[in-house]
């Protein structure tokens, strides 16, 4: 049996053979107290959390992001200038699409590079 709830939509009624479901709504992991503890230097700046709040693992370093970013960039170039796609809907045109293509020799080596070299998330960096 169904009954509308003004704006929060149709609620189902609970029924003696069947238990009623849990706290719908907020998530109950999210209610919990909040630590008041202050962040050492070296936590504040790598901005993750801990392990209590579960985002110990969430963000990515930004030595991660780097090398992301430097390989995206890299395909980036090797699908608009050899895919054909970008011209033919008239994104780019022909001419765009042979230098993408010229240019993806000289920045796809760089880019690789940059993602390689890119220094690791050590204690040493400087």
């Amino acid at each position: 049996m169904l009954r509308s709830c003004a704006g929060h939509g149709a609620r189902t009624v609970a029924s003696p053979l069947r238990a009623t479901p849990p706290h719908r709504g907020r998530r109950p992991h999210l209610l919990g107290p909040r630590s008041s503890a202050k962040k050492s230097p070296e936590e504040a700046e790598r901005g993750g959390g801990n392990a209590k709040n579960g985002l110990a693992g969430a963000l990515p370093s930004k030595t991660v992001l780097l090398r992301a970013g430097a390989v995206l960039f890299a395909l980036g170039f090797v699908d608009a200038g050899y895919s054909g796609d970008w011209s033919r809907i008239g994104a780019i045109s022909k001419d765009a699409e042979e230098l993408l293509k010229l240019g993806a020799y000289a920045v796809v080596p760089l880019c690789l590079a940059l993602a390689l070299r890119a220094p690791g998330d050590g204690g040493d960096e400087s």
